[in-house]
């Protein structure tokens, strides 16, 4: 029950692993921290489901990919029933009759169903790695879910780099945009990440919550940037899970402040 325009989220780091057993063990005890800090959502990162290395060929990928009607989701269906909490998390989904797979993201409600489908529509083919390699794109919507009070908007990952998209989400009237990430690390890499986040949180006067893998080839920094740009929380450079909490007051208090989205002059914009 959410009140007095109030939510607690919580947003999980964690280091992936090739056996999705032990995914799901990691899974169940985050979920059973975020729920006795009594959070509403808790959010763990892109393709979570297993580590796959690069190097890995799309036939054993595909193999090791689940339909969403499988095993692994039906049994984070379970865990969120169980612990009566909404859990949002990036799976392999895998397509029949293909070996590309989608990369999706999932939202399972605290009744154990399935709320909300997202599989990525822009593809991280930049320095000089191609996901269209292994992944097909999707032309789906971006999704809009609401959780009490908030209306909440969802990108993933390398779509932090169009500004577009979380344009589009605010225009739309949500409050926060979740960014579940594997953001792989390189040269400037986290410098970027962190401009990024703060700047879509800016420009639309949103909270930005991101969840991110860490170890392997990912960089971790999973945070979050209040309607105004500062990073009110940060995870360490380990494993582990951070709670923060989105008031509708901040909101308001930047768009008073701040009131960018009543002044855009949209006839004057062209593509």
């Amino acid at each position: 029950m959410i009140e007095n325009y109030k939510l607690k989220i919580s947003l999980v780091q964690a280091k992936s692993d090739p056996d999705k057993g032990v995914t799901l063990k990691k899974i169940e005890n985050y979920v059973s921290r975020a729920k006795e800090q009594k959070s509403d959502l808790i959010v763990f990162p892109e393709i979570f489901m297993f580590y796959s290395p690069v190097e890995e060929s799309n036939d054993i990928r595909s193999v090791k990919s689940e339909p969403l009607n499988g095993k692994y989701v039906g049994r984070i269906k379970k865990i969120a029933k169980k612990h009566n909490i909404s859990i949002i998390v990036g799976v392999y989904e895998k397509i029949n009759g293909k070996s590309k797979i989608y990369n999706t993201t999932i939202l399972v409600n605290d009744k154990g169903e399935l709320d909300l489908i997202y599989r990525k529509t822009h593809l991280y083919d930049a320095f000089n790695f191609k996901e269209s390699e292994i992944y097909l794109s999707s032309n789906n919507d971006f999704p809009i879910f609401k959780l009490g009070k908030f209306k909440i908007g969802l990108m993933v990952c390398y779509e932090i780099r169009f500004p577009e998209i979380a344009r589009t989400l605010a225009l739309k009237g949500v409050d926060a945009i979740i960014v579940p990430s594997a953001w792989v690390k390189g040269y400037n890499k986290e410098d970027q990440w962190l401009t990024l986040v703060k700047a879509r949180a800016i420009e639309n006067t949103i909270y930005v919550l991101t969840s991110n893998q860490i170890g392997n080839v990912f960089t971790g920094i999973t945070c979050v940037a209040d309607p105004m740009g500062n990073i009110i929380m940060r995870a360490s450079e380990e494993e582990g899970i951070i709670t923060t909490e989105l008031r509708k007051e901040r909101i308001n208090e930047v768009r008073k402040a701040v009131p960018v989205l009543k002044q855009r002059k949209s006839e004057l914009y062209k593509l």
